[in-house]
């Protein structure tokens, strides 16, 4: 006879492996009830109750696809901090998805309450009132847990109890908490994470906005996408860590499949279910808002993952600086204005981690084996690869190696894919990096760069100039051809001249 733990997690999955229409709401939360009291351990740092994280039954479980009538279950995960579009979100998940029954959505909401609005609140009405609309009619799927916003240490922490909701679902989803979904969008990230023929394939790259981005239908009007190749260090001495700045938007360079990258985003991830099982969000990094990027994107490389830029974007970012109505969001920090002490000493665990600041040997080394690098590829060599010193704290722009194709040319032909494992770098041991960025740039941007200032030259005229300069600068033609740069600059200078002179 299964145990009280057994059969509470037994009617869990069933009614997760059933299509849920509203009428498994008391099973449901007989079940939730059932798991929460047997499933649960209190962390001893915050006090808080949380759910044990999931464990596979055998070691192959891990890689199984489990599936609601016969499509890929997905488990959709959102930090909500005092979110108003939280319930939005989750709206527009399931209304959009071609196969809603097979979401599952896991929130973690740190509310105000009587203040803020909750992440599961019906949007037209009550749910007697209008029962078909989305939070209503796939309540049994989504799952939330609450705690008060006066507890929250950032999102970090939010997103680790958001990992521990997992339970052995077929594909991890990671979305922020004001987003918005085209249709069909669950069949379409699938088709293109198949397309890579990568099992350890991770869909992440920032999102673009959401103004003029999705028509009546919902459909999308993009056809660019953005690809993640451009970080900087930036923080105070000795946890500086890599921060990605603004990510180029362009059409992909490569047709008909995700592009290789090097970076993950948190605002948007998708892959196997065992990325969420394998690198699941550290326990101990609080009052960290920038670094946990490069956190879970090198501990993901580590384990094995390789990172892609979708080829079609499938949901949207509504950013503050775009619209009115998040002007003024909440942020964490907002009760705790004192952390900033606390925050340096998580990134200096972050940073010393993930080998990004090998002179600190001072950091909180709790559970470090659990939420560190995985085994699977040495983390020097990521830094080897991308350019990036984490002696001196510098690292090279990829713009040229990346959103070109180079990489992804390069690298894509060593997937192991009969070993359902991901690329396999030892083959790139003495791949050179500066140089294949020195041949891109000779062989395609530099020729295109001249020819633009000779013709500008040819033309005469501001506008010209200006925009030749702008291509010769990305070209770093003043390295290869100074002198045309230079006359290019000067004619530009004595037009401007001869101008203001004309207007007097």
């Amino acid at each position: 006879r299964p145990s009280p733990e057994q059969e509470g997690q037994l009617m869990l999955d069933q009614i997760r492996n059933s299509e849920s229409n509203g009428e498994n709401d008391d099973q449901y939360k007989a079940a939730t009830e059932n798991w929460e009291h047997e499933e649960w351990e209190t962390d001893s740092r915050t006090g808080l109750r949380l759910p044990r994280f999931w464990e596979p039954e055998t070691r192959e479980a891990i890689l199984t696809m489990k599936t609601i009538n016969d499509q890929p279950t997905i488990f959709l995960m959102i930090a909500s901090y005092r979110d108003f579009q939280c319930r939005e979100t989750v709206a527009s998940a399931f209304s959009r998805a071609r196969f809603p029954s097979r979401i599952q959505i896991s929130v973690v909401e740190q509310n105000v309450e009587g203040e803020d609005i909750p992440c599961d609140d019906p949007i037209d009405g009550s749910c007697v009132e209008n029962p078909s609309q989305p939070l209503c009619k796939y309540k049994s799927q989504l799952h939330i847990y609450r705690m008060p916003a006066s507890e929250a240490t950032g999102p970090i922490y939010a997103r680790h109890i958001g990992s521990r909701l997992y339970r052995g679902e077929a594909f991890a989803m990671q979305i922020d908490a004001h987003v918005t979904f085209v249709r069909d969008w669950d069949e379409s990230l699938l088709l293109q994470w198949r397309a890579t023929g990568n099992e350890m394939a991770v869909l992440s790259t920032y999102l673009t906005d959401v103004q003029n981005s999705i028509d009546a239908n919902g459909h999308s009007l993009r056809k660019t996408r953005p690809i993640m190749c451009n970080s900087a260090f930036e923080g105070r001495p000795p946890a500086r860590y890599l921060r990605h700045g603004a990510q180029p938007e362009e059409e992909p360079a490569i047709k008909d499949t995700p592009m290789l990258h090097p970076f993950w985003a948190a605002g948007f991830s998708f892959a196997r279910g065992h990325f969420a099982y394998r690198v699941p969000y550290d326990c101990c990094l609080p009052f960290v808002f920038m670094g946990e990027e490069i956190s879970i994107g090198i501990r993901a490389w580590t384990h094995g993952y390789d990172l892609y830029a979708v080829e079609s974007s499938v949901l949207f970012h509504e950013y503050a600086k775009m619209s009115s109505r998040r002007r003024k969001v909440h942020m964490f920090w907002e009760q705790k204005r004192s952390a900033a002490d606390t925050g340096h000493e998580s990134l200096k665990r972050l940073t010393a981690i993930i080998k990004m600041a090998p002179d600190v040997s001072d950091y909180d080394h709790t559970d470090e084996n659990k939420y560190g690098l995985g085994r699977v590829r040495d983390v020097e060599l990521f830094y080897k690869l991308f350019l990036i010193d984490t002696i001196h704290r510098t690292s090279t722009q990829l713009c040229k190696f990346v959103k070109t194709g180079v990489m992804h040319r390069a690298f894509t032909p060593y997937i192991q894919t009969q070993l359902s494992q991901g690329i396999d770098y030892s083959q790139l041991h003495d791949f050179d990096t500066a140089k294949a960025i020195k041949d891109e740039l000779d062989s395609h941007w530099r020729p295109q760069a001249r020819h633009a200032i000779k013709r500008a030259l040819e033309m005469n005229q501001i506008g010209w100039l200006r925009n030749a300069i702008d291509v010769a600068n990305r070209a770093e033609l003043k390295s290869s051809d100074p002198e045309l740069l230079q006359e290019a600059q000067n004619t530009l200078l004595m037009l401007q001249k001869q101008e203001r002179l004309n207007a007097r």
